[in-house]
């Protein structure tokens, strides 16, 4: 019996959220009966509804889960970010309580390392339960600029019963940047939904265009201006190509001028953020997933996509390097237009050689529900077992 504490996590205003952390619950649901904490920032009613957003409030259930959304308050300036774990813990103290009272969890599982897991280590730590914490990428990176928010990672890492980071880079990284005990520190892959992403039939490709497709965040490190670049080079070169963008962010009116700019805007379709139906169809119709970054954590997008069938081009930025193996695409140096182009063109000039059906294959058995569950629930065993990794589980995850 466990407790999920995830700030990232689906709601009703927005579904999409924290997908992945959803999918690992769903993935160890067989062997772990959960209570999730999801808490969210407060909003005025008022305010929802003049943002055309549905109000969360209250608890709600997913997959058969419980799951509740206490609202913490949120001071606008960053500078003040420090006080959002104290006042999320305080937020969802009475939810915490309440599972522990009707469900008797035996531990707890935070992802993110703030402001989520320093919000549980507060509930977690006076009721004597150990702390699993998932680690992802920008919670590590993003949160290392400021000293009081690196003490609360610090103080995360070390009282923590274990560490799961979701790829080899980030394993490694969290030992250096924060001193956690590598015995404790051990990969677990993110996983994906293996009954809406998985192979298809790929349509021919047409005469005027190859389609390549891209997810993520239109956020800087996700680098969709290198994308943009690299593309615009390989058409001026002759080639006859299409790029779907799929996402939302603050750069998407950027993105869309810089499209404009080089002239390729024709080529190019900004779809928005999508359903796991409706990105699993786009997916379906395209013949390469290309992946960017400039720093990734893991890449869940990029194993949706490999699921399918996609051969990719993604960017030794941290976890695709876990990803991509030979016969699935190339890897190539980030924030470098020109390399990922040369990439591009080397995986369309044998795209007929990559076999879908095998590259499928390769991401559900090293990334499907019910590898990634498994090796989850091991984790919790041996947790429970021993309250804290021996070092077994940390040297078989290396």
């Amino acid at each position: 019996r466990g407790v999920t504490f995830a700030k990232q996590f689906p709601n009703p205003a927005e579904p999409y959220r924290g997908l992945f952390v959803a999918e690992q619950v769903a993935a160890t649901s067989r062997a772990v009966e959960w209570r999730v904490i999801a808490p969210v920032p407060w909003v005025p009613r008022v305010l929802a509804d003049r943002l055309g957003k549905a109000y969360v409030k209250g608890d709600e259930e997913r997959g058969g889960v419980p799951v509740a959304h206490p609202r913490y308050p949120v001071l606008p300036r960053r500078m003040l970010y420090s006080s959002v774990a104290p006042a999320m813990a305080r937020a969802a103290r009475p939810a915490f309580e309440r599972a522990r009272s009707a469900h008797q969890p035996q531990f707890v599982h935070a992802h993110a390392l703030y402001p989520s897991a320093a919000a549980a280590l507060r509930l977690a730590g006076p009721a004597r339960l150990p702390l699993v914490v998932s680690v992802h990428g920008s919670d590590l990176y993003s949160n290392l600029a400021r000293p009081a928010w690196r003490e609360e990672l610090e103080r995360v890492v070390d009282r923590a019963a274990a560490i799961v980071c979701v790829s080899a880079s980030l394993a490694r990284d969290v030992v250096e940047a924060l001193g956690a005990d590598p015995a404790k520190v051990l990969v677990v892959p993110d996983t994906y939904d293996a009954e809406t992403f998985r192979i298809t039939e790929r349509p021919a490709r047409e005469r005027r265009g190859t389609r390549l497709v891209a997810v993520g965040r239109l956020v800087d490190v996700k680098a969709h201006d290198v994308l943009l670049s690299a593309f615009t080079r390989l058409v001026r070169e002759g080639h006859e190509l299409k790029l779907t963008i799929v996402g939302e962010g603050p750069l998407r009116a950027e993105l869309e001028q810089r499209a404009m700019g080089t002239g390729v805007d024709r080529r190019v379709t900004f779809a928005g953020a999508l359903s796991g139906e409706e990105l699993a169809r786009t997916l379906a119709e395209a013949h390469l997933f290309v992946l960017p970054s400039r720093r990734e954590g893991f890449g869940v997008a990029l194993i949706e996509a490999m699921a399918t069938g996609l051969p990719a081009v993604a960017t030794r930025s941290g976890g695709p390097e876990d990803i991509v193996g030979e016969g699935d695409g190339v890897l190539v140096e980030p924030d470098d237009p020109a390399a990922l182009a040369a990439g591009i063109a080397a995986v369309l000039a044998r795209l007929e050689r990559y076999d879908g059906a095998a590259i499928a294959q390769r991401v559900l058995m090293r990334f499907g529900p019910e590898v990634v569950g498994t090796r989850l629930v091991q984790v919790y065993r041996e947790v429970l077992a021993h309250r804290g990794l021996t070092g077994t589980l940390a040297e078989a995850g290396e």
